[in-house]
């Protein structure tokens, strides 16, 4: 994703999760709540698709993305629109960090069968469940660009014929910034992003 379609993706955000004051700060003017209230009904891609939230983001993207006639590009940003609603704060701290960091006693939030279940998603409407359910677990305290980094990784490995190499997979990345948190070996690195 280039520096521009982050811009525009990070303001669609923020149009939708800020506080009017915040916005009138930034000089953004801010979204109908129906945007995110629609998006978060969603039972699945497909549904966010029909929404008001997705087609001011669809609409708003440059039109090499918005005019492409290619399914898994609508897909991917209907994903993405519909699981960005679930972020609370953009505090920079990628998803498998917060979702590896030790919680109440000396487990981290999110159980390993859960994040193993994130890692198992076959198809856009697991990961948007997936991602929901983690989301919330985390109380959506984590990068917006961050995550939207990890789910167009997803989607450029999804339907692939031939796998990419293990160490450049969003699969592997995840583990590795997971078990990092879990073990609180994790460097927090929120200023890259």
């Amino acid at each position: 994703m280039d520096s521009k379609t982050e811009i525009i993706l990070l303001r669609w955000w923020q149009s939708i999760s800020l506080s009017p004051k915040q916005l009138k700060e930034k000089d953004i003017i801010p979204s109908p709540s129906t945007y995110k209230a629609q998006l978060k009904r969603c039972e699945n891609v497909e549904m966010a698709m029909l929404t008001e939230g997705f087609r001011a983001l669809w609409l708003s993207l440059p039109d090499e993305i918005s005019l492409s006639d290619n399914p898994i590009k609508i897909e991917y940003w209907a994903t993405m629109a519909a699981v960005l609603v679930y972020v609370r704060n953009n505090n920079g701290i990628k998803l498998a960090v917060a979702a590896g960091k030790k919680g109440g006693g000396n487990k981290p939030i999110v159980s390993e069968l859960r994040f193993s279940q994130l890692q198992n998603a076959k198809t856009p409407n697991e990961l948007l469940h997936r991602l929901r359910r983690i989301l919330q677990q985390v109380k959506g305290n984590i990068s917006v660009l961050a995550l939207a980094q990890d789910i167009e990784e997803w989607f450029a490995e999804y339907g692939q014929l031939r796998p990419c190499k293990a160490d450049k997979r969003i699969n592997v990345k995840w583990v590795m910034d997971y078990y990092c948190a879990a073990s609180s070996k994790w460097v927090d690195l929120s200023d890259s992003y």
